[in-house]
């Protein structure tokens, strides 16, 4: 069992785990180089190089998890929803408008035909974990329902999700419609990953405060509970909500249902939810200061939580691209010299 998920589990150990969201990408020299002249999805669907990218962070600054270097929409080209990243955001060609849409989808699914559309994606897991060494944690990902239905309706990333509030509160029939066949298929695409070696799933919602609080307790977190239900019986889930904040008590349930550790952003505590497990939350603007304003915010962030079993390091969103890495060394290396004295 990898440190991480011994942590997940709030068992003590010798360190605080450490890694960080968008950590295969582009802060890295290494990956700038790769990527010269290749276009995002291309790199994703070549197995090799995604592996390559997955490990860059984890050879140079030894972090304690590998996450695939994939995207969350992934999913909707295996779905046929043509994704393109042509323009830099995400756009899909195909969008779902109405129920018949819907419909469409649900016919023409099947589990089997998305494990052959993704066999891209398991080689890539597999080269992974094949180079990993025992003691990282390999994980895999997918968004959240409410996310990935956003960007099938939206059609690209939206500011108000406007299109699909609307569709939620004016349809809700076939809108739940929609969102079991995300849970299905969600349940279906973290299966395949964790067959491929995945031994940790996050599951991103990246508009999951877009809505307001009682609308998501009540509407949108029973679809995130099937999923980490389903999943956890296989492995840990970490359940990251963009804006968290505003959703905090609703949250906490989720403990219950079979999320191991919240992700938290830096607009929230860090020890709000207690000895329940955490990951989180520098604020990662935080890296584009300068080395010692970092050590000191890192260190603030392990006395407030550190000391309790239970708790890995990341940032409170993902790192931005022009963050210099002798901050991130910064970071690193004052986690790696913290040593817990648990209470």
């Amino acid at each position: 069992m990898t440190i991480l998920e011994k942590t997940l589990r709030s068992e003590k150990t010798n360190k605080v785990p450490i890694w960080f969201m968008r950590q295969a990408g582009r802060y890295l020299p290494e990956y700038r180089e790769l990527k010269k002249e290749r276009d995002f999805m291309e790199l994703v669907m070549d197995s090799d190089a995604a592996a390559e990218i997955t490990l860059q962070p984890v050879k140079r600054l030894d972090v304690d998890a590998a996450i695939i270097f994939s995207d969350i929409l992934v999913i909707l080209h295996a779905l046929d929803m043509g994704v393109s990243f042509a323009n830099g955001l995400p756009e899909l060609s195909n969008v779902v408008n109405n129920e018949k849409d819907v419909d469409r989808l649900i016919s023409k699914y099947n589990a089997d035909d998305l494990a052959e559309r993704l066999q891209f994606y398991s080689k890539a897991l597999k080269l992974v974990r094949a180079d990993l060494s025992p003691e990282k944690t390999l994980i895999g990902f997918a968004a959240a329902p409410f996310t990935l239905a956003s960007y099938m309706i939206e059609g690209k990333t939206s500011k108000t999700h406007a299109k699909t509030r609307a569709w939620m509160y004016g349809n809700p029939r076939s809108f739940a419609k929609l969102m079991d066949f995300i849970v299905k298929s969600t349940i279906d695409y973290l299966q395949i990953q964790i067959r491929a070696g995945a031994n940790v799933i996050q599951l991103f919602d990246s508009w999951g405060d877009a809505m307001a609080t009682d609308v998501y307790g009540k509407s949108l977190r029973p679809y995130i509970e099937k999923i980490s239900q389903a999943v956890s019986r296989e492995v840990p889930v970490i359940y990251f909500c963009r804006g968290a904040s505003i959703h905090r008590e609703a949250l906490g349930g989720l403990y219950n249902q079979g999320v191991s550790a919240l992700s938290l952003d830096w607009r929230m505590p860090i020890d709000f939810y207690g000895e329940s497990p955490v990951q989180g939350n520098l604020d990662p603007a935080a890296l584009l200061s300068d080395p010692e304003t970092v050590a000191r915010m890192t260190k603030e962030l392990l006395n407030a939580r550190g000391r309790h079993p239970g708790y890995i390091f990341n940032l409170g969103h993902g790192i931005y691209p022009e963050t210099p890495m002798e901050n991130v060394m910064a970071m690193l290396e004052t986690v790696k010299n913290f040593k817990p004295e648990y209470k």
